[in-house]
């Protein structure tokens, strides 16, 4: 008999090997084509993130690989709900794909129903990159390394504060991941967006937060701030020289947000494949390297195959975050 955590991903690989079947003859002999015209890439997030830059650096690539336009649509609203149901809805003919971070995750466990599953609507192509936070606090601060701020926490319960883009977002869900984790109580200020919220730790209006390093950089240039840690399983490009918070004296703790494609349910395997193929040529090349790292995200590449045996694991880890946080939708 089957174990019981292997059922619904092989009842999917079933349902779409069947639903592949019952495509139009026309459109299996289009995969061989494929592509003839112009591709669309929505985004359910607004302009200016590193997950745009990079998803428009690599969608320049394969129009110049293939020689065929690009499109770049931001669908937003909803918390990101708007434009992922968009492209679930589309025609699964390789010409609409979404491209996605952590909030396509984080939604289910957030929004009581979804017109979508994260799942069965879509196909997963490639991951692309992963942006990692900055653990930081007021440059004035007394706390020195993310191990002091972990111990002086669990020393004077609920007495720390940190900053935030909002309930739910990502500042917000790695703060209350390290209070989880390391078994203290932090006190959630939010903030509108992310901006404010590097901006209240700068000048300490509260002890520290997760901020994008993007968003971090012009207040590291000012001296406003002081990184103690990064937020992911590894070391940032971007940042080699700071420990993790896991490596810190946090185990388990990470928080990453990917950057990753996916199709319409139904779309041919043969386009995926081809798509997550050319993704890693341009997500392999030093020249995505090193724009990346610019824009304070690590080069993570996972390819149609692996993202799809690895998808619904990061799906679980993302809800488990959530849940344990007690975060809603606004």
């Amino acid at each position: 008999m089957e174990p019981a955590n292997l059922l619904p991903s092989r009842r999917r690989a079933v349902l779409q090997a069947l639903a592949a079947l019952a495509l139009p003859a026309g459109l299996t002999v289009r995969a061989a084509q494929w592509p003839e015209r112009s591709i669309t890439f929505v985004q359910p997030y607004a302009p200016g993130t590193a997950t745009d830059a990079s998803s428009r650096y690599i969608a320049q690539q394969i129009s110049e690989r293939w020689k065929v336009p690009t499109v770049m649509e931001h669908k937003v609203g909803a918390n990101s709900i708007i434009g992922t149901e968009y492209v679930a809805r589309a025609a699964p003919d390789g010409y609409t794909f979404l491209i996605t971070s952590t909030g396509f995750f984080t939604n289910e466990a957030m929004v009581s129903k979804l017109p979508y599953h994260p799942l069965d609507s879509f196909v997963p192509v490639a991951k692309v990159g992963g942006v990692q936070l900055l653990l930081c606090v007021p440059a004035n601060s007394r706390l020195r390394s993310a191990k002091e701020l972990v111990d002086f926490a669990r020393a004077n319960p609920g007495r720390l504060t940190y900053a935030s883009g909002g309930n739910g977002s990502s500042q917000h869900l790695s703060g209350a991941q390290l209070g989880t984790l390391s078994n203290t109580q932090l006190m959630h200020v939010p903030y509108k967006a992310q901006v404010p919220a590097a901006v209240a730790t700068a000048s300490g209006e509260v002890d520290f937060s997760f901020i994008a390093i993007a968003t971090a950089k012009p207040l590291l240039a000012a001296d406003k701030i002081r990184v103690l840690a990064v937020s992911g399983s590894s070391r940032s490009a971007s940042f080699p020289e700071m420990p993790t918070v896991a490596e810190a004296g946090v185990p388990g703790f990470e928080w990453v947000a990917n950057t990753f494609f996916l199709a319409p349910a139904n779309t041919p395997r043969d386009i995926v494949r081809k798509l997550s193929g050319v993704l890693g040529e341009v997500a392999g090349s030093d020249g995505y390297r090193e724009f990346t790292k610019g824009i304070g995200m690590d080069a993570d590449f996972m390819g149609e195959a692996e993202w799809s045996r690895t998808i619904a694991a990061e799906r679980q880890r993302y809800l488990q975050v959530v849940r344990a946080s007690g975060a809603k939708a606004e």
